[in-house]
């Protein structure tokens, strides 16, 4: 497989996953905007904390102390000048798409080129009632028909395994930077850890990864910070987890491996991330510092992404730099 293709394959992956989780981001901020005002919490640093989770700081272009939901929905869903908008990455996933059609099944070119054509007929002003939350399964609905095609149509090869790969690098990234938000900019003090709009943080957040049934069938106890980030960390069998995600981008790159008959260093990387997991808990976690374990996901999230590149003849975007240092600098 050309360079080229296996590149525009792994961001189409990228891309797709990208979409739902910020329009899942959204939809936790909508949840949580939807309290009664009583609650002890400000709204715009809910539509602020989700401009960062979605690397989105730089491009909003103002200060994000009196973001007003309005704006913060039009720059996630639909600005085309935000690389992480839902709609930057419907459009950037079609055109990926278009130049390697050859390399996609019909199915799977149909279902970009679908949600792409009704990405741009939607109803821009969606900030109040039902059709924010129309708009938000709409999106979550398109990418899942997308991996369904890719499930179910593809061949099991290097143009699936490198479009697998996309997928499992951006759900890494999104939990992780989901996870740090929350952590660190939601609560205005150390007073609100345990209180009821603290409650219904990390409820929203385990609601936007849709992980709240499963949550409570794996730990089996209430709701608490720690509970809801080994969760999110460590669960082995949790599709958003970052450590099922590790295991899913072990063996894919495995596969690349096996597919072309060579090593990389990305393999050696991308084990030992999902070793030193498998090999930690989350009181360790805790005691290494929450904020800076979850860093640290994301910068050799995006040097896994960078060897893969390496290995394949392919770079991640610039983007990708300007993410990492503002995942850093949060």
């Amino acid at each position: 497989m050309l360079s080229r293709v296996a590149e525009n394959l792994f961001w189409i992956g990228r891309y797709i996953e990208r979409a739902e989780a910020v329009a899942r981001m959204v939809d936790a901020a909508r949840r949580m905007t939807a309290l009664p005002a009583g609650a002890g919490w400000s709204a715009s640093n809910e539509w602020a904390s989700v401009l960062i989770a979605a690397g989105a700081r730089e491009t909003f272009g103002k200060s994000l102390e009196d973001v007003n939901a309005r704006e913060a929905i039009h720059h996630l869903m639909f600005d085309l000048e935000n690389s992480s908008s839902v709609a930057s990455c419907f459009t950037n996933a079609r055109e990926n798409g278009r130049s390697i059609r050859f390399a996609l099944t019909q199915d799977c070119w149909e279902a970009l080129n679908g949600a792409w054509a009704e990405m741009r007929q939607l109803p821009r002003d969606v900030a109040r009632g039902g059709a924010l939350s129309n708009l938000i399964e709409w999106a979550k609905a398109k990418s899942a028909a997308f991996r369904g095609t890719m499930h179910g149509t593809m061949l099991r090869g290097d143009g699936y395994d490198f479009l697998r790969m996309g997928m499992a690098v951006e759900r890494t990234d999104s939990t992780a930077r989901l996870l740090d938000v929350k952590y660190h900019v939601l609560l205005p003090s150390a007073s609100d850890v345990g209180s009821a709009p603290d409650h219904y943080q990390w409820l929203s957040l385990l609601q936007a990864a849709g992980a709240q049934r499963a949550y409570y069938a794996v730990q089996q106890a209430d709701l608490s910070a720690q509970g809801v980030a080994e969760f999110m960390i460590l669960e082995p069998r949790f599709p958003r987890g970052i450590l099922f995600n590790l295991h899913w981008a072990v063996q894919t790159v495995s596969d690349l491996e096996a597919y072309y008959g060579q090593e990389s260093a990305c393999q050696n990387a991308v084990a030992g991330a999902a070793n030193r997991l498998e090999n930690m808990d989350i009181e360790s976690i805790m005691q290494f510092g929450l904020h800076e374990f979850l860093t640290e996901v994301i910068e050799r999230n995006n040097e896994i992404a960078n060897l893969l590149g390496k290995a394949y003849g392919f770079a991640p975007a610039v983007e990708e730099d300007s993410q990492a240092e503002d995942a850093a600098g949060q």
